[in-house]
């Protein structure tokens, strides 16, 4: 018998956990994951400039950001967004200033003559692994609409009837689940392709383009 989270499959079955509800989140979470947006463009920018681990490392901080955002969502911090709705603007200001900071530095070490390591050396120093981990984490926390989804989306999943914390744990883990998988096997093969690379100017104008789709989307979140 399979098991998820400690619960049977078929309990989860029989007890209407896998309803159409839960179908409708599902396809809207896969969405969310495989829409290019600010963690695939900070996922790309770490493995095109540290390569598959700091990549990986960075989807780690992503997911500790979900992991994170949905408890404060289960324990009542949607509610603040609710009463304060400005503070979502106040995410999306913190947002734009830091993917804008990404890229904008990227651009200027590239501008700069920023030396690369050549392939397959792109493996980083263990001074430089916890800022990966960083990087994801707050380029999630700053993510307007990774915190929309959590505070107010994901709880509309959630009817009267629900055992609250075992639905709201269920549908955090899915979401936490397919990005984990989905960003993994993207940090792999842009890692991959870029330790591959056998011309520093391809690396080069793909740094180049991954800065200008940083500063794009801080500049949209700000024009939002």
């Amino acid at each position: 018998m399979l098991w998820f989270g400690g619960m049977s499959a078929d309990w989860l079955q029989s007890s209407g956990m896998f309803d159409s509800s839960f179908k409708t989140f599902v396809i809207m979470a896969a969405a969310l994951v495989i829409s290019p947006g600010a963690s695939m463009a900070v996922v790309t920018e770490m493995a095109l400039q540290r390569g598959r681990f700091a990549a990986l490392l960075t989807v780690v901080g992503v997911n500790i950001a979900n992991s994170s955002l949905a408890l404060a969502s289960m324990f009542g911090l949607s509610a603040v967004f609710h009463q304060w709705p400005s503070l979502l603007r106040a995410v999306s200001i913190g947002g734009a200033i830091y993917l804008t900071y990404l890229g904008l530095r990227t651009l200027w070490q590239q501008a700069h003559g920023y030396a690369q390591p050549g392939p397959g050396r792109l493996n980083p120093a263990p001074t430089m692994e916890p800022s990966a981990v960083v990087r994801g984490v707050l380029t999630n926390f700053l993510n307007p609409s990774v915190v929309l989804f959590y505070m107010l989306l994901l709880p509309q999943f959630i009817s009267a009837a629900d055992p609250f914390f075992r639905r709201f744990l269920m549908l955090a883990a899915t979401h936490v689940s397919m990005s984990l998988l989905w960003l993994s096997a993207y940090a792999m093969a842009v890692g991959t392709l870029s330790e591959r690379m056998a011309r520093p100017r391809v690396r080069r104008t793909m740094e180049i383009l991954t800065g200008a789709v940083l500063v794009f989307l801080g500049v949209r979140l700000v024009l939002k």
